[in-house]
């Protein structure tokens, strides 16, 4: 079976830098992106198993980076969790159509809790 491919499109090298590391744990293959552009082209290219997207990035938003994906091919049924600190489930919900399930508050998780919530998420069948 082939390593997971996750994408983690966070501009924090702080929270970036633990994410890949516990990615790395749990033997996924991890690909960083710190700006939304990088995330946009790295989806597009590596066609990951997961995408893990932060809302607030220095150049185009969360928000552009999930419309732009989205209007691929491939990206109509891409994996994309939203990870996010500054935004309310209500204007997430006004902005682009992702079920709540898929979005998680920092700092409201464990690196265990979304380790499990990532597991979940790519033994989904992508829709």
């Amino acid at each position: 079976m082939e390593t997971p491919t996750v994408v983690v499109v966070e501009d924090s090298s702080y929270l970036a830098e633990s994410l890949i590391d516990m990615l790395d744990m749990h033997n996924y293959k991890p690909i960083h992106c710190p700006t939304g552009r990088e995330g946009v082209a790295a989806a597009l290219e590596h066609k990951p198993d997961l995408i893990l997207l932060d809302i607030r990035l220095p150049d185009i938003s969360g928000y552009e980076v999930y419309r732009q994906i989205r209007a691929t091919t491939w990206g109509q049924t891409a994996r994309i969790m939203v990870l996010t600190a500054s935004e309310s489930i209500e204007n997430i919900a006004k902005n682009i159509d992702l079920p709540h399930a898929d979005v998680l508050f920092k700092p409201d998780w464990s690196m265990q809790q979304l380790a499990a919530a990532i597991a979940k998420k790519i033994a989904t069948p992508a829709t």
